[in-house]
């Protein structure tokens, strides 16, 4: 009779004590830990993932752990809902009717501050390059860069132009990082000495 008073009370131990409220008194059902308030993680956690955000996707929030509180470990999350931008996003964007092929300085007013812009997917339609001396079609330039605070682009064929002014379309993916989330690595300089191949060192801290 004893063991089996032992085995109920072990039982019900670990039914009542199933959720653990901290900073509560009363843990929401259906959950193991109910957190009301500040959390501090020490060490590495385990969570489960979540599937790909969509353009309306604005019901989850990204947890996150911040290295550099006081103490260290302190967690935080990016409310969907209540931002912009996610840590990551992509735009396309269509430009038309061009002078000749040239798109020379487009202010996309996305700012140096606080976003990183990359460019991927360049598609050219419509007219054909003119050829010029030596039958070469030049080259093309596309790229991202900063002025005046914020992120400009520039896509265009550097030495010719299309045979057909306004008969240009650019399609260009834009992928747009959150630099709250990303870390910036420094610029590296490798100097060839006039030699075709070589090496340079990894960024410090990858």
């Amino acid at each position: 009779m004893k063991n089996y008073s032992t085995l109920l009370f072990i039982f019900l131990s670990q039914f009542i004590f199933s959720q653990v409220g901290v900073g509560t008194d009363n843990p929401t059902p259906g959950y193991a830990l109910d957190v009301n308030g500040s959390m501090l993680v020490q060490e590495d956690f385990k969570v489960n993932g979540y599937s790909n955000a969509g353009i309306s996707s604005n019901d989850f929030k990204l947890l996150v752990r911040i290295l550099n509180s006081t103490p260290p470990g302190e967690v935080a999350y990016l409310d969907m809902a209540n931002v912009a931008v996610g840590p990551v996003n992509i735009a396309d964007y269509v430009f038309t009717n061009l002078s000749r092929d040239n798109v020379t300085d487009v202010d996309l007013q996305f700012s140096a501050t606080d976003y990183i812009v990359g460019l991927a997917n360049f598609q050219y339609i419509g007219q054909h390059i003119v050829k010029g001396s030596g039958a070469t079609i030049g080259h093309f330039r596309t790229r991202t860069f900063i002025r005046n605070g914020t992120w400009h682009l520039e896509m265009r064929n550097v030495s010719r132009d299309a045979a057909s002014n306004n008969a240009i379309t650019y399609n260009v993916t834009l992928i747009v990082y959150d630099r709250r989330y990303f870390k910036e690595l420094p610029t590296l300089s490798l100097d060839m000495n006039g030699g075709v191949d070589g090496s340079i060192p990894a960024p410090v801290g990858l």
